[in-house]
């Protein structure tokens, strides 16, 4: 398996990379492709341009959640298909695989912070498959949809606000995921924003994957705040898994960044990054 990161909010150094506050990889495993996210706008394509990615011809479109920072993106890949139609351009109609409630309008602060495009006119381009049950996109690589919120230290506050029914309410990000690629040493966990929580979400992926063994933990951790019990108790948990690669970014501050790496095998990533599993 073929792990490139398009969008983080940093770039490797020695590339020509654009950065954003946001998410996106590609996913490249057994013949079949998947794009992971977005982004906020399309700073994603242009750097899978330049690591000879073409977005269009993904055969398959994940969505983790739905904040702005990771759909936004969208708008422009869905202008970019139709204008390969209308040009008749190579291009495939992917299916979109996303929890229920990522369309549901979002804000925080008085801002709009989901998606701009409501779940009917992205089905008009790509067609969308809404479930909370994991999907298996290969034989070896999952989305998990609906994370299971099993500890007692994560996951408690909402962000913002969610409207369900015509009702705002508040947004404790059910919709919130990730994907795992189950390789020969043990689970690659890729969490774009871990809003279920980074302990809850690799729990999660060891339920639905049958295994215990961890080998790598990719992605945003949501860990922007300092908070000391927290932190210890994310730390003892990563920790007891025995990864063996620890890959931080996106929604980690530096601060959380070097306390990982104090006790965790820490590695950098950005925009650009390229990662092999099994090759």
């Amino acid at each position: 398996m073929k792990l490139t990161i398009l969008i983080d909010n940093y770039t490797i150094s020695g590339g020509c990379y654009g950065a954003e506050s946001g998410f996106s990889a590609w996913f490249e495993d057994r013949g079949k492709t998947v794009l992971l996210d977005a982004g906020r706008s399309d700073m994603f394509m242009k750097n899978a341009w330049r690591r000879g990615i073409d977005c269009l011809q993904a055969d398959a479109i994940v969505l983790s959640h739905g904040h702005y920072d990771h759909t936004w993106g969208l708008l422009p890949l869905v202008q970019a298909h139709i204008e390969a139609t209308y040009e008749k351009r190579p291009r495939i109609a992917a299916p979109v695989y996303a929890h229920p409630d990522t369309f549901l309008p979002k804000e925080a602060g008085g801002k709009n912070i989901g998606s701009i495009l409501d779940e009917a006119s992205l089905n008009a381009v790509l067609p969308v498959h809404t479930t909370k049950e994991p999907v298996w996109l290969t034989d070896r690589l999952v989305f998990l949809s609906e994370i299971e919120r099993t500890n007692d230290f994560e996951a408690k506050k909402p962000l913002g606000h969610t409207m369900r029914n015509g009702v705002w309410e508040d947004d404790y990000l059910y919709d919130d995921s990730a994907m795992v690629y189950c390789s020969d040493k043990g689970l690659v966990i890729v969490t774009p924003c871990a809003h279920a929580g980074v302990c809850n979400t690799i729990a999660y992926a060891k339920k639905v994957c049958h295994t215990d063994t961890v080998y790598a933990v990719i992605g945003g951790f949501h860990l922007l705040r300092d908070n000391p019990d927290v932190m210890r108790k994310t730390l003892d948990f990563i920790e007891g898994c025995q990864p063996e690669l620890v890959y931080p970014c996106h929604c980690v501050s530096l601060e959380n960044k070097t306390l990982l790496a104090r006790e965790l095998p820490v590695k950098e990533l950005g925009t650009g990054t390229r990662l092999r599993f099994d090759e």
